[in-house]
């Protein structure tokens, strides 16, 4: 057992986690960066093993540097969990000056999440490490900054760093436009996930020009787990390493950025006269462009008609209330709520007449979900929650044993206050898929829900039972 000094040393670290996927020596490197609370192997996941396996980049070594963060709290005046993003961003730089990174002649980042504040602050503060930037992707990260409104904003100094008006992001943005200029040195994109419920457009793409600008499908935390190589985040990646033939931006990309920031009438011009050729996710664009016009029925009848797989008017409102929902969560918009909330009580109540038990758990849940979210975090929690939420167990209760209505009875403990229950049928859930993205979507719902009722603790064992934390 080590000593208490020795503890406290190292628990103060701040040198990055070093993971050598590919150390030959060769000329050229990519190095990934995870984000808040992220893990230098688990955040990318099958992205390395695809980048292994990918022929057009074995000239290229392949790296993972992380950092400390974690829900760990910051105690004022006594000690801290974790060092800031400047203190992080030295950290990295430091890193990326030794060896074997120094060797190198070019270097490609790929960062996740808070881990693009990082890799921004870096390449700012040192110009030599700049210069030798080939390629740098930004997926899902906060550059201009989150609302005040996030858990643990008074006790995370990391957390206070990304609050939109804060010093940290205010000098950031105003140090990058001077920085670097157009044309840019180096090939650079932003990326945001169509339905990341952390960060928004407005804060992952939009403080940069249009042409630097993607967004994919996927959460958060899926737009850095590629599934295969046709992945949209993965092969942006390997076409701009291999200078790949890519002319211009697709048209269904152009839309899916304009619906991101709400150029709702560009996205419908673009998308709808194609929408029987159109993929699931394109199509869930297309609907909340028409939603966000004011034509709510016929985003409804757009994905019934061509939903791929077959779409009844339940699964339509909880696709549509579902991106609405993802919406307000990161952009707060009341209208945004009160829609999602009527989508998902229109369904669950058509759901209950048909007796289809499980769509019924699931637009039942989601409607506890939204008005346990939508209440003031130091408030008493509405008795509509455990109402609704009970009436999702009740369902849950008479439909067959899936992942999904374990996850759901385990958010319904959680809002009912049983927090060993919850952790026990999330551990049955998630032994039941092996699809990241499933874990993912599972995962970004009990996490604000343990949170908001039970704080650290929750929030902890959340984490553990997802593999988020040992």
């Amino acid at each position: 057992m080590c000593k208490p000094i020795e503890w406290l040393r190292s628990f103060f670290k701040t040198t990055p986690k070093r993971i050598d996927h590919r150390n030959k020596g060769q000329e050229v490197a990519i190095v990934l960066v995870h984000g808040f609370t992220g893990d230098t192997r688990a955040t990318w996941a099958n992205f390395v093993d695809l980048l292994l396996a990918e022929p057009g980049i074995k000239s290229w070594d392949l790296f993972g540097i992380g950092y400390p963060s974690s829900l760990r709290i910051d105690v004022p005046n006594l000690w801290a969990a974790d060092p800031d993003i400047k203190k992080l961003s030295l950290g990295l730089t430091t890193t990326l000056s030794q060896s074997p990174f120094s060797e190198y002649k070019k270097i490609a980042i790929a960062a996740h999440s808070m881990g693009g504040l990082v890799v921004e602050r870096a390449l700012l503060d040192n110009k030599k490490l700049a210069e030798r930037i080939s390629h740098l992707f930004l997926f899902g990260a906060p550059s201009g900054g989150l609302s005040k409104a996030r858990p643990f904003v008074s006790l995370k100094r990391q957390i206070r760093d990304m609050e939109s008006d804060g010093p940290f992001i205010t000098s950031l943005r105003r140090d990058w436009d001077a920085g670097f200029p157009r044309p840019m040195k180096f090939f650079f994109r932003t990326v945001a996930g169509d339905r990341d419920e952390f960060v928004p457009a407005s804060s992952s793409i939009e403080p940069f020009p249009d042409e630097f600008r993607a967004v994919v499908p996927g959460n958060h935390l899926e737009i850095v787990k590629p599934v295969n190589s046709q992945h949209q985040s993965f092969a942006l990646v390997v076409d701009a390493l291999v200078g790949g033939p890519k002319k211009g931006r697709p048209d269904v990309d152009g839309a899916r950025i304009a619906v991101e920031l709400g150029d709702f009438q560009k996205a419908v011009d673009t998308l709808l006269p194609n929408a029987e050729a159109l993929d699931s996710d394109a199509l869930a664009s297309l609907a909340l462009a028409l939603e966000g016009l004011g034509r709510g029925a016929e985003a409804l009848s757009v994905l019934e008609k061509h939903f791929k797989g077959g779409t009844s008017s339940t699964d339509a409102q909880g696709i549509l209330a579902g991106r609405l929902k993802r919406r307000w969560l990161v952009g707060r918009v009341q209208s945004d709520l009160d829609r999602a909330k009527e989508l998902y009580f229109d369904a669950l109540r058509r759901s209950e007449a048909k007796e289809d038990h499980s769509q019924a758990y699931y637009h039942a849940i989601n409607v506890a979900f939204l008005d346990l979210m939508s209440t003031p975090p130091n408030s008493d929690v509405p008795k509509s929650v455990d109402e609704m939420a009970r009436r999702a167990q009740s369902h849950c209760s008479q439909a067959s044993q899936t992942q999904w209505r374990f996850a759901t009875e385990a958010e319904a403990f959680l809002m009912l206050g049983d927090l060993d229950g919850a952790e026990a049928l999330y551990r049955r859930a998630v032994a039941l898929t092996g699809s990241p993205r499933e874990i993912d979507s599972m995962y970004a719902q009990a996490i604000r829900v343990a949170t908001r009722k039970f704080d650290k603790e929750g929030a902890n064992r959340i984490e553990k039972v997802f593999g988020l934390r040992s």
